[in-house]
């Protein structure tokens, strides 16, 4: 079965499908209409095997004027159209032909050209195929006029429903093309600010590295591997540089009697770790109980990741402060940590005023629990 939308196609193509199903009585029919995508008037048939086939145009003079008319129904003979090949007796019409004319013209607006699209339906002129009578006599001219009203207010129904679904995707997809253009746009953004995050990073450690050659008369370099590291470091600045500086005067005490002047720092001298030591003695020089030492780890862990989303020219919104903590968390979740430890971080606030500076005046999630408590 096709999961392609019907009105994908042009809504002629469509009616002639539709009417093959709807009309009874029907031979075949053929739609005369403008198609954008040729730029040129086009004419197809479908007959009672529901195969769709392209027509020759004799006439294309009659056929534009074909074109011209109003929108409307109109009974019509074979002779008078411009695709039929129809060897007639050249002869003056009376009442009595009103018989030969079995093929019904629906005219339909086309939006693009302003001009009418026609399907001419061949039905066949008995009343028996229309369930009015038993008998095979034709159809009378009130019988037809009964029929060509029904059958084209149902197809100028589905036509005008056709242009207001295919209007509608236009617009969707039209809308989803936009997203995705944003999307693209977004995407290259970020890989720019990441890239010069990265740099900067990288950029701020060969400048502390030259500091520390200074200071020991020892030229220090990154080793490809170490900046590749380097690039996946999303802490605190003022942490990473105590760990270059550590890294590199282990690096000096390994190297001892082994050097030429230059040492390479490997990403296994890198150690992301090593400063947990000295957080904790910090811990310890606040003096904080076990009880409330959770509630200053959340605080710490915060005032890091806000300053890793303001080094990379972030706002400090929930989301990216959450992004930024080392094992990432949703804004909802540090609004319910913060909630839950609302007591004992207005407690370690007003203890501690000189920490957690950033946070404490930045951070709207923790600047609007020391408002309620009256806490700077």
């Amino acid at each position: 079965m096709s999961t392609v939308f019907s009105f994908i196609k042009h809504p002629m193509v469509n009616l002639l499908e539709q009417s093959s199903r709807l009309i009874t009585g029907l031979d075949k029919a053929i739609a005369l209409y403008f198609d954008t995508t040729t730029n040129s008037i086009q004419c197809k048939g479908i007959s009672k095997n529901n195969l769709i086939e392209d027509y020759f145009i004799d006439d294309l003079t009659e056929t534009k004027k074909l074109r011209q008319r109003k929108p409307e129904h109109k009974w019509m003979s074979a002779d008078n159209l411009p695709f039929e090949t129809i060897q007639i007796n050249k002869r003056e019409k009376t009442l009595f032909d009103e018989t030969d004319n079995v093929i019904l013209s629906l005219g339909f607006t086309n939006n693009i050209d302003k001009k009418t699209d026609l399907l001419f339906l061949y039905l066949n002129h008995n009343k028996g195929n229309f369930g009015l009578s038993n008998s095979n006599n034709s159809l009378s001219t009130s019988e037809k006029a009964i029929i060509g009203s029904m059958a084209y207010n149902s197809l100028k129904l589905i036509h005008k429903q056709q242009i207001k679904d295919s209007e509608t995707l236009k617009q969707i997809n039209s809308r989803f093309i936009s997203l995705q253009k944003e999307n693209e746009t977004l995407k290259k953004e970020i890989i720019s600010l990441k890239e010069n995050y990265l740099g900067s990073i990288i950029e701020m450690c060969n400048n502390h590295l030259e500091k520390i050659s200074s200071q020991y008369g020892v030229k220090f370099v990154l080793s490809h591997d170490a900046i590749e590291k380097l690039q996946n470091f999303y802490g605190n600045i003022d942490d990473l540089k105590i760990i270059i500086t550590k890294s590199a005067e282990i690096a000096i005490n390994l190297n001892f009697g082994h050097t030429d002047g230059q040492i390479t720092l490997k990403a296994w001298d890198l150690d992301f770790d090593s400063n947990k030591e000295s957080k904790n003695k910090q811990y310890s020089r606040i003096n904080v109980n076990e009880r409330d030492l959770k509630t200053l780890q959340l605080l710490d862990k915060l005032e890091n990741a806000a300053r890793s989303v303001l080094n990379k020219n972030q706002s400090l919104t929930g989301e990216n402060v959450g992004n930024a903590c080392p094992t990432p968390i949703s804004a909802p979740a540090i609004t319910d940590a913060l909630k839950n430890h609302h007591k004992k971080v207005i407690k370690l606030m007003t203890n501690y005023p000189d920490k957690w500076q950033l946070i404490r005046n930045e951070f709207r999630p923790v600047k609007n629990i020391l408002q309620n408590s009256n806490v700077g």
